[in-house]
C-alpha cells in the first residue's frame, strides 16, 4: 500500500502476454521469459522437479542479464519493486541480480496474485462521496470533467466511451486492467472531498464498474447536463471523427448491427449518408431514434439534485464547483 501511494516503479518481470492481461499501473515490462518458454519451464517443473525447472530458466536467463540491467539503468537511483505472478522465482532471481548491481530493490511479496486480492477488496468495500454528472449522449460530459479538479473519468480508464461506437480509435482494456487503473486513480483523490463523476450503466465498454463503485455512485448526489440537439450533433462529430476508411468501416458494421432496432430502412438510410460522408446527419438520425429514446426510458426513474447547462463549459464548470462547496 504504501509503494503505490508512494509511486514506487514496480517491475513486472512475467511474460509479455501476462503484463498485457493485467499489470500493476506504470509498471516497467522487463520479461524474463517470453510465453513458450514459461511453458517450457512449467512443464519441466511438473515432470522433472524444480532443479531441472531452475537450470533451464539459469540457461535462459544468463545471455540476457547485461540487457535486462541496461534496460534499467536509467532506474539505479529510485527504489524498485520487482514481481511476478505470485513472487516466485523470477522476481526472487531478478531482485537478488539487481541487488548485487547496487539498485534499491525489494520484491513483492505474493506478487501480481497478491496486488489483485488488495485491489479487489479494495473496490468492492469502496464508499466514496461522488457528484455523478448525467446527460443525453453528446452533452459533453467528458469535456465537462476533464475541466474539473477532482474527477474520476471512466471511459478514459476503460478505453471505451460507453456506447455502441465506443471502440473506435481505442484499445478497450481487460477487467483486470481497469480495476488496477481505477484503484490508482482513487489513491490520488482526497476523500474529503466530492469527486465528479459520469453517470454509467454496470457495464463500460467491455468492463464492468465494481460493487463498491456501484453503490457510492447510487448514493452520490445526481447533476442532469443539458446541452441543444446542435450542440450535441457538433461536439459527437469531433469526439468520434469518423474521417477514414477503417473508422468509417467500423462505423458501418456497427450501424448494420442497429437493423433490429431502427429497421431495415432506416440502416440503408443511414449507411449511404455514411458513405457520401454526412456524419453530422447519421449522429442526428441516432440521437432521435435511438440512443435518446434508449436514455429517457433509462433514466426515467431519476431524480436530480441540480441541473446545468453545458452549452458554455466554463460556465457549467464554474456552476459545479460553486454547487461542490456548498455540500
Amino acid at each position: 500500500e504504501d509503494a503505490l501511494e508512494q509511486g514506487d516503479l514496480f517491475v513486472d518481470v512475467r511474460t509479455f502476454e501476462e503484463y498485457q492481461a493485467g499489470a500493476i499501473p506504470t509498471a516497467v515490462n522487463v520479461s524474463l521469459f517470453d510465453h513458450l518458454e514459461r511453458a517450457q519451464i512449467g512443464i519441466l517443473y511438473k515432470h522433472s522437479g524444480s532443479a531441472a525447472a531452475l537450470e533451464r530458466g539459469k540457461t535462459l536467463v544468463s545471455p540476457r542479464i547485461d540487457s535486462l540491467l541496461q534496460r534499467l539503468s536509467s532506474y539505479r537511483t529510485q527504489p524498485l519493486i520487482v514481481y511476478c505472478a505470485r513472487g516466485g522465482m523470477r522476481s526472487a532471481s531478478v531482485a537478488r541480480l539487481l541487488h548485487h548491481e547496487g539498485f534499491q530493490v525489494r520484491q513483492l511479496v505474493g506478487g501480481y496474485k497478491r496486488y489483485r486480492q488488495h485491489v479487489l477488496r479494495f473496490l468492492e468495500d469502496l464508499r466514496w462521496p461522488l457528484i455523478v454528472l448525467h446527460g443525453q449522449t453528446g452533452v459533453g460530459k467528458t469535456r465537462v470533467l476533464k475541466r474539473l479538479p477532482h474527477f474520476l473519468d471512466l471511459e478514459d480508464l476503460a478505453q471505451h466511451r460507453s456506447s455502441l461506437f465506443g471502440g473506435i480509435h481505442r484499445q478497450p482494456r481487460t477487467q483486470k486492467m481497469f480495476e488496477g487503473w481505477l484503484h490508482h486513480e482513487f489513491l490520488r483523490l482526497p476523500k474529503s472531498i466530492p469527486c465528479f463523476i459520469e453517470g454509467e450503466s454496470r457495464k463500460v465498454g467491455p468492463v464492468y464498474l465494481p460493487n463498491g463503485l456501484v453503490a457510492s455512485m447510487r448514493e452520490g448526489k445526481l447533476v442532469l447536463l443539458t446541452a441543444s440537439l446542435e450542440t450535441r450533433i457538433r461536439r459527437i462529430v469531433e469526439e468520434y471523427r469518423i474521417v477514414d476508411e477503417p473508422s468509417r468501416m467500423e462505423a458501418d458494421q456497427i450501424i448494420c448491427s442497429l437493423k433490429s432496432a431502427l429497421g431495415g430502412k432506416r440502416v440503408v438510410y443511414l449507411r449511404e449518408r455514411l458513405r457520401r460522408g454526412e456524419i453530422p446527419e447519421v449522429v442526428r438520425v441516432l440521437l432521435q431514434e435511438h440512443y435518446d429514446l434508449r436514455y429517457e426510458h433509462a433514466m426515467r426513474s431519476y431524480r436530480y439534485d441540480l441541473e446545468v447547462s453545458t452549452e458554455n463549459l466554463n460556465t457549467a464548470v464554474q456552476e459545479l464547483l460553486e454547487y461542490r462547496n456548498t455540500l
